[in-house]
């Protein structure tokens, strides 16, 4: 097996295991593939990568010399940017600290907020404020962050009044925002939630004559993780985004904001495998493989019963599958990576790759 160019062997042999292995190829073809598809539609498009689902600052750093700007949620994520000298950085996180906020300004991001209450917070409010906007839009997505009772963003009820108080504090530009679904595959999805949030800018544009700078219609673009899902079709994403934005800007006569996007998910997820060697195999009512990592490095599984497929590294077309669980080393219960899962017969020593782990996988590891 190989990641990239590279033996997964030497890989081992160099580094040892449990290793996090990354291919930087993967990463700038998704990457290219989202901008060629929604550029090539609108021009004024700005894509910015979700910094919190992969951290690691060699990767981000592939983003970034492809053109791509941040999508910050931490102080920590703002030093990173501040490292690698990029200028196009917008900071996002909910219930912040006071300082937190003032060290994101200091640092010249734009500052979106996701409360009314965070504007407070401010003694020296910026020029330029976006806030997040919960449109009141579910799906069936995995992982919800807006409708229902979501904790993120602002209540499209209460949208125009968000952006009265910062015209009265001094705010003379203005972006929106809205994140509400993760690891979504359907076009039609994307096409939904851009018309809502072009129809809240809209009614925030009538009430208080404001043209947005920009309009971020958030990340959630997803990956298939089991075999056999579906690869999000992006050209058709970017076809119907593209085309309900502009009819919305339009409408509204909002002027010509850009079109931000910030995936994170899509862009790192395929690119990532965590390799393990089996440590030991035991045979009870179920066949247990136990690895050298575990929940302390790979918490997906035991947190949110996500499916990562595992390959072993070594496979050969006439090993027969069978039903086999693989666990982790950690003392507890909940340490389990796949639970009955058809697998080739494994043994001690033998090396496995753990899939689709580019994104929220080392980042969610005990550090």
């Amino acid at each position: 097996m190989k990641i990239g160019q590279t033996n997964v062997e030497n890989i081992v042999e160099e580094f040892d295991t449990p290793v996090y292995v990354y291919n930087a190829k993967e990463i700038r073809e998704q990457y290219r593939k989202l901008v060629d598809a929604f550029g090539s539609r609108y021009d004024n498009f700005q894509l910015n990568f979700a910094v919190k689902s992969n951290f690691n600052p060699s990767i981000v750093k592939v983003l970034v010399n492809e053109g791509a700007g941040l999508d910050c949620a931490s102080k920590a994520e703002l030093k990173l940017a501040e490292e690698l000298g990029v200028d196009e950085v917008m900071y996002t996180a909910p219930y912040n600290r006071k300082d937190e906020l003032e060290y994101a300004v200091d640092k010249g991001a734009e500052i979106n907020l996701d409360s009314v209450f965070l504007l407070d917070k401010l003694d020296e409010v910026p020029e330029r404020i976006c806030f997040r906007i919960d449109p009141k839009v579910e799906g069936n997505q995995q992982l919800m962050f807006a409708g229902g009772d979501a904790k993120f963003g602002i209540e499209e009820g209460k949208a125009v009044e968000a952006y009265r108080k910062a015209q009265e504090k001094g705010v003379e530009e203005f972006g929106i925002h809205m994140t509400t679904g993760s690891n979504v595959r359907d076009p039609k999805y994307f096409e939904k939630i851009t018309e809502r949030l072009l129809d809240v800018a809209g009614e925030i544009s009538d009430e208080l004559d404001i043209e947005f700078e920009f309009v971020d219609i958030g990340g959630g673009l997803g990956v298939p993780y089991k075999p056999g899902e579906e690869e999000l079709d992006v050209d058709e994403t970017a076809e119907r985004v593209v085309n309900k934005f502009e009819e919305g800007i339009e409408k509204y006569d909002i002027g010509r904001p850009e079109l931000r996007i910030e995936p994170g998910r899509y862009l790192v997820a395929q690119s990532g495998h965590l390799i393990s060697k089996v440590t030991g195999v035991k045979n009870k009512e179920t066949e247990y493989i136990g690895l050298d990592t575990g929940m302390h490095q790979l918490l997906r599984p035991s947190l949110l019963d996500s499916y990562h497929e595992i390959k072993k590294v070594n496979d050969s077309e006439e090993n027969e599958l069978a039903e086999r669980t693989v666990v982790g080393l950690v003392c507890s219960s909940i340490d389990v990576i796949a639970e009955e899962r058809k697998l080739p017969k494994l043994e001690e020593g033998d090396l496995v790759s753990i899939e689709n782990l580019g994104a929220y996988g080392f980042v969610m590891a005990s550090h």
